[in-house]
């Protein structure tokens, strides 16, 4: 009884067979395959989360720069978040994409290229204090979740809506460069006529007015303040300016009376008076540009060859060369040497031959008193010496 226990005990501590060991084996790197490329996309969307934690807090710190700016240029091209690490960034798995760092727009991206899961996402600070979040999803749908509790609808933006979004940032770039002129221009407390932001444009075309820093409607609130304030003084000054047809603005700078005229500053030309540079510059080269059509007419009929048209500093036609032949225009040299103004010279004609000397007779002498020469053309001569007349003879005067 007692050895037939001792072998039933036997049997049972023998231990696994290699059959039951595979297959366990195999069982848990089936569990395996699943569990563990999860855990690891759990551990990498906990490192995704982190790195948004630190990217809203560079958000945080760049909006309290945005509300200390007095410059929002200045804001745009040169602020940074304070705490900005890239060592840290690393170590969550991420880097600075390129040299998008600024508060202007902070972008980041995985530090592999070919990571499947990590995804890049950023955000933009305008020049108005607007903050937008973009970001750009891998193919796993846990990694599209995350982007989306990042960026939300901005998640996976085509390249159509990037492209729309870098457009607004430019506009409000420029909209943000031309709003500070305007104020810059208004604390200098200035007179007269400039440019801001129109909406309707997207452009720094706007006309505005304003009277020794203080905005106003139109150009007749600021004559009207300027009268309040001045009196007549600066109206006299502008119409001995303005009437006069044959003054100019000395190279198309402004002009004013102090104190009569308040600083507002006006530009005359032939006659006109303007109160903003562009207004007297388009004005000045429609003249220039008459003078020169004119100038290129009047050369079609008395020109001929290479011609400037003047005035030189001007619109085209302005300063161009042409070259006229016959009353034809050209505009190169080569269709120039096509036409007969410009074809060479013909060749001079030969020089007539060279008389040749008359001939004389022996013993004789030009001028000799025997020579009978009644006339000045040739005749027959009679030679006392010969005693004949020698028809080969020429009489001299």
């Amino acid at each position: 009884m007692i050895q037939y226990k001792l072998k039933k005990l036997n049997r049972y501590n023998s231990g696994f067979t290699l059959v039951e060991l595979v297959v366990v084996i195999g069982a848990l790197a089936a569990l395996g395959s699943f569990a563990i490329p999860s855990v690891l996309n759990t551990l990498k969307l906990s490192r995704a989360e982190e790195a948004k934690a630190l990217m809203n807090a560079y958000a945080s710190d760049c909006l309290g720069k945005y509300r200390i700016s007095t410059d929002p240029v200045k804001f745009i091209n040169e602020s940074v978040p304070d705490d900005i690490d890239n060592d840290k960034l690393n170590t969550l798995g991420y880097k600075i994409d390129g040299n998008k760092s600024k508060c202007s727009h902070l972008a980041i991206k995985p530090l592999n290229d070919n990571e499947n899961f990590l995804y890049g996402f950023d955000f933009r600070i305008s020049s108005e204090g607007k903050v937008l979040k973009t970001g750009t999803p891998a193919d796993n749908p846990r990694s599209l979740n995350s982007c989306k509790g990042w960026a939300g609808k901005n998640c996976g933006l085509s390249e159509e809506q990037k492209a729309e979004f870098a457009r607004l940032a430019e506009i409000a770039k420029r909209k943000s460069a031309c709003l500070s002129k305007y104020q810059d221009w208004l604390a200098k407390d200035s007179s007269g006529e400039s440019v801001s932001w129109d909406k309707t444009k997207e452009t720094c075309t706007k006309k505005v007015w304003a009277f020794e820093g203080t905005p106003v409607s139109s150009p007749e609130a600021v004559e009207a303040a300027l009268k309040a304030k001045y009196g007549q003084a600066c109206a006299e000054w502008r119409k001995s300016k303005g009437n006069n047809k044959n003054y100019i603005s000395p190279n198309g700078k402004s002009e004013t009376k102090n104190p009569e005229c308040g600083g507002v500053p006006y530009w005359f030309h032939s006659g006109n008076e303007f109160t903003s540079k562009a207004d007297w510059t388009e004005y000045d080269n429609k003249v220039k540009q008459q003078a020169c059509e004119l100038d290129v007419s009047n050369a079609k009929k008395n020109k001929k060859g290479r011609y400037v048209i003047t005035p030189t500093d001007g619109p085209i036609p302005c300063g161009n060369v042409f070259y006229f032949c016959n009353g034809e225009q050209m505009s190169t040299p080569e269709a120039y040497k096509e036409t007969s103004c410009g074809s060479p010279p013909p060749p001079p004609p030969p020089p007539p031959p060279k008389p040749k000397p008359p001939k004389t007779v022996p013993g004789l002498r030009p001028g000799d008193p025997r020579v009978k020469c009644p006339g000045t053309k040739p005749r027959k001569c009679y030679s006392l010496k010969f005693r004949k007349f020698l028809p080969e003879c020429k009489c001299w005067r």
